[in-house]
């Protein structure tokens, strides 16, 4: 994973984080939150994130990236991938 990538990495996760603890800003619904989680994790397991019916989900937002993108994502979340 190229260092760009890791930075958009980190900005994911905070963005997440702030969503998933409720402060004022968050934009997301626990729902939202639950579909993210179920994506990213078939995303880092090499899958399009197709889970939630929602499209393919690699292919439209994160095209080029690599698993590793999403593993790191989903370790700093603390969702289980492997």
């Amino acid at each position: 994973m190229t260092e760009e990538m890791r930075k958009e990495a980190e900005q994911k996760i905070k963005w997440y984080k702030l969503n998933e603890s409720g402060e004022k800003g968050s934009m997301m619904t626990p729902m939202m939150l639950n579909e993210v989680e179920s994506q990213f994790i078939e995303m880092a397991q090499g899958g399009d994130g197709t889970i939630t019916k929602m499209g393919n989900i690699r292919e439209e937002y994160y095209e080029g990236k690599p698993n590793a993108f999403f593993q790191h994502v989903c370790d700093e979340m603390g969702w289980i991938w492997k």
